[in-house]
């Protein structure tokens, strides 16, 4: 019974330790499942009962909140054990808060830029001002900000790691 249960979350506050790519590339395929299932539960049944119709955009993700929640300390200890297979410290995933946040709500605070900045914003298609247009463009770069704080931490996590004992131990 022991073998069904992920690693990641067998040692979920163990942050000593290497984790290999392959075992870490299989842990976030696992958590990619997990959010699915997750994102269905909340269309399936909780949309439904807060009185959404079908094709509407749901807001609420009660399911989806949960599973991050729970799942939130094995990914980044998983994470840390990564870096350290790769000889970096696990303090830089510090990085990833700027992603979380800016990605959790973007659209809440890329929505109230854009209504402050563009009141008198006519025709989002026909920019008339080089203020309008980067206004069109502010929830794309607020995500590639996103993106570029995290950047050293996917390059790492994708790196092959290191065959040697390093100064977190030895491989797994």
């Amino acid at each position: 019974m022991p073998k069904l249960i992920p690693p990641a979350i067998r040692q979920y506050a163990q942050f000593e330790g290497r984790m290999s790519r392959s075992q870490y590339l299989r842990w976030l395929a696992l958590l990619f499942v997990y959010y699915m299932i997750a994102g269905w539960i909340d269309l399936q049944f909780i949309a439904p009962a807060l009185g959404y119709l079908p094709n509407e955009d749901v807001r609420e993700k009660y399911a989806v909140t949960i599973v991050g929640l729970l799942l939130f300390l094995p990914w980044l200890t998983a994470s840390v054990r990564r870096l350290h297979d790769v000889s970096q410290s696990g303090w830089w995933m510090l990085f990833a808060i700027p992603m979380f946040l800016i990605l959790y709500f973007r659209n809440e605070v890329g929505l109230s830029a854009y209504l402050f900045l563009a009141d008198s914003f006519v025709t989002p298609l026909l920019p008339q001002s080089i203020t309008e247009l980067a206004i069109m463009w502010l929830p794309w770069i607020v995500n590639g900000l996103a993106a570029l704080s995290y950047l050293p931490v996917i390059y790492w996590s994708l790196k092959k790691g290191l065959k040697q004992e390093n100064r977190f131990g030895f491989p797994s």
